[in-house]
Parts: C-alpha cells; sequence; structure tokens
C-alpha cells in the first residue's frame, strides 16, 4: 500500500483550518492528524495553504479551445487536452464540461460540434491523458425543435451527472430587458446593424411552442436516469416555483435576488460565477454573485469562462468578506460535489479522494496553485 503524508500549517478541512498531516492510502485521505510541524517523512508545505481540489460544475471553457477562433475548428481532441491543462492549472481537479444543446457561439455550430467534443473527451479519458476528471454537464436550451434528438443518444453515458435547463431567447429571464441589452452592445461600440443582426441570430433556431414539452421530457429523463438538475437564470419567484416542482436541486446563475432567496428557502443551492463575483458584476447587468454573497445567498461558485475566477473567489471571501476558510473553499469544492450527488471528494476528510491543492499567496493576495493532486497523484 502506497502511503503519503502531507504537513501543512493551514490546512482546510470541514471543521476548520488547522496546522495538521494529511496521511494519504492508495489516493485516499485515510487520516487528517493535528500537528505543529511535518514528520520525518512528510512534504513539508508549511508555507502554503492546504485545500481541496475544486469541483467547477458549469465551465464554457471547452469550445473556446475546440474553436479558438471564429471559424478556426481545432481538433477536438488537441482541445480536450488543452482546456483539461487549464482546468488542472486552475485546481479544478472535478470539471463538468457544459456542453450547449442549442445553435451557434461565435459561428461554432454546437449541433455539430457535440459529437465530437464528447468522443474526444471519452477518447483522451481513456487513454489516460487528462488530468482532471472530465464529467458532463447537458445544457437544455428548451426552445430547441431539436433538443430532444441531441439529448437523447446521451443521457446514458457514464459521464452524464448534471441536466439543466435554460431559456436564453431575447426577452426571457437573463435579458428579460431587451432594452438594457440593447444598451450594453451600444456602450459595446456595436452598430445598429450589428446589434439587429445579434438579436436576429439569438432569435434564430427557437420554437417557444416546444419549450414546455422539451421541459418536461428533460425532467423526465433527469428522474429516469438518477441525475440532479439545475434551473438556468431564474428571475422570479414563479420561475423558482417551476423549478422546484421540476425537482432542479441547483438555481444557476439565478437573475435576481428575489429569485435567489426564494430558491434558498426552497432548499436549492445557489450558484454563481467566478468571473461576476471577481469583477464585481454580472456581464450581463444581472444579479451580482457578491450581493448573493454579502445577503449569504451563495453555496456554489462556478468558472463559467474563467477557470482561474474559482480560486481566487473563494479567497476574495476570506480575505474581503469575512467568511471562514472552511465556508469560502466549501463553494468550490464540496458545495458542488454535493449538489451533484458526489459524496467521495470536495473535502479534506477521511475517506474522501486526494484531490489536494498547495496554496501559495502572493500580490494583491492572489492565490497561486504551486501544485495541484489527484487522487493522490500530482497532476499540476
Amino acid at each position: 500500500m502506497d502511503t503519503l503524508r502531507i504537513f501543512s500549517r493551514a490546512v482546510v478541512t470541514p471543521d476548520g483550518q488547522r496546522s495538521a498531516e494529511v496521511v494519504i492510502e492508495d489516493g485516499v485521505i485515510t487520516a487528517v492528524e493535528t500537528a505543529s510541524g511535518p514528520s520525518a517523512s512528510a512534504l513539508d508545505w508549511s508555507g502554503e495553504t492546504l485545500i481541496p481540489g475544486l469541483v467547477d460544475i458549469h465551465t464554457d471553457n471547452y469550445e473556446k479551445h475546440y474553436q479558438p477562433r471564429p471559424g478556426a475548428l481545432w481538433d477536438a481532441y488537441g482541445a480536450a487536452l488543452a482546456h483539461d491543462a487549464q482546468c488542472a492549472a486552475a485546481a479544478i481537479t472535478t470539471v463538468f464540461d457544459s456542453l450547449s444543446l442549442h445553435g451557434s457561439k461565435d459561428g461554432l455550430n454546437r449541433r455539430d460540434a457535440l459529437p465530437p467534443m464528447i468522443a474526444a473527451l471519452d477518447a483522451a479519458d481513456a487513454d489516460g491523458a487528462l488530468r482532471a476528471d472530465h464529467l458532463l454537464h447537458l445544457r437544455c436550451e428548451v426552445t430547441n425543435p431539436e433538443l430532444l434528438a441531441l439529448l437523447e443518444p446521451h443521457v446514458d453515458h457514464p459521464k452524464l451527472k448534471l441536466l439543466s435547463v435554460m431559456d436564453h431567447t431575447p426577452g426571457q429571464r437573463q435579458s428579460t430587458n431587451t432594452s438594457r441589452l440593447q444598451e450594453r452592445l451600444v456602450a459595446a461600440g456595436r452598430s445598429e446593424a450589428e446589434i439587429e443582426e445579434m438579436l436576429a441570430r439569438r432569435h434564430a433556431g427557437r420554437d417557444p411552442s416546444v419549450a414546455a414539452d422539451n421541459r418536461r421530457k428533460v425532467v423526465a429523463f433527469a428522474r429516469e436516469f438518477g441525475l440532479p438538475l439545475a434551473a438556468h437564470d431564474d428571475a422570479s419567484i414563479e420561475h423558482v416555483e417551476e423549478a422546484r416542482d421540476d425537482g432542479c436541486a441547483i438555481a444557476e446563475f439565478p437573475v435576481t435576488l428575489e429569485a435567489a432567496r426564494h430558491a434558498r428557502g426552497l432548499g436549492m443551492a445557489i450558484c454563481m460565477g467566478g468571473p461576476n463575483f471577481v469583477r464585481g458584476a454580472s456581464h450581463s447587468g444581472n444579479l451580482s454573485a457578491r450581493e448573493a454573497a454579502e445577503a449569504d445567498l451563495l453555496d456554489i461558485l462556478a468558472s463559467d469562462y474563467v477557470p482561474l475566477s474559482m480560486l481566487r473567489s473563494a479567497f476574495m471571501l476570506t480575505d474581503r468578506f469575512g467568511w471562514s476558510p472552511q465556508k469560502a473553499i466549501a463553494t468550490v469544492s464540496s458545495g458542488p460535489a454535493r449538489a451533484c450527488g458526489l459524496t467521495d471528494r470536495g473535502e479534506i476528510a477521511c475517506g474522501q479522494r486526494a484531490d489536494l491543492v498547495r496554496v501559495s499567496r502572493r500580490g494583491d493576495g492572489w492565490p497561486v496553485p504551486l501544485e495541484v493532486w489527484r487522487e493522490g497523484r500530482r497532476v499540476a
């Protein structure tokens, strides 16, 4: 049996931060022993913080590597490797690759991209080429007439661990106020013609008449296959209550504080974006993740579109918002893991996977992951 010991004066456990030595056997934590210094055989991380590996339940990052420039596709296997390396370097040891089942983005046809992207992840995983543990989060755009045809081939995929329901039609949920959306586009330097073209693209391929039936069938798939379900961009109490009735466990990126508060009252975990938190505002002009934190309505932080935002956000919660280390780190580790039914990771505790990160604080308080370990093996 392979045994590894790691010492740190700042080990973040579920019960608090303490000086301790973590004992690992065959990739699993078998003991967390209070200690004032390292034993003779231990790795000595005295000057750094030891936290569990991060669990990211929503990221668009894979798409950015599959199509690094508009119209320029990369090979899917290479994109999977590049995306994986970036996640691991950002301290993410479990990543839910969040693939959208609708339309196009920057010219990327998501319908055509879906099969090769999933196949590449499977191939890279089978080859042992991935550093992080990759799972699937399929994002179900309910107004897409092709949704079920895209979803059905993958509902029994062993890596599928999360479904979400969403409607990104302009005028709905995330973009309820189309005038404000147009104002933001003008402020970004878009011409009137460009704005009209962008709005037309966002409406393309949508049929609101299929939304209710599509949502019911996605909910039925979630129940049949025992998959957690997330509600995306809920803006009102009515939206949240619909999500509750559908069995949603996660309120993903609620648009208003009212929606977040009601979701919490109904027992749903509140997920916000790390970039939103670090920037101090939603890029869509909706609920600020910092405002959610100030109201104690923040359970999960996801990377969304910047992998390093998760680690940065967690330490900002302790530095600027006064959260305890264990509460802050839980938003990027045990919080997302438990919300998605993963009970074997996310904490530095006995019986948990030895997914660990050695963190050093640098200029302006930036937390830098010096070492990243997955199941007792260094991957970054």
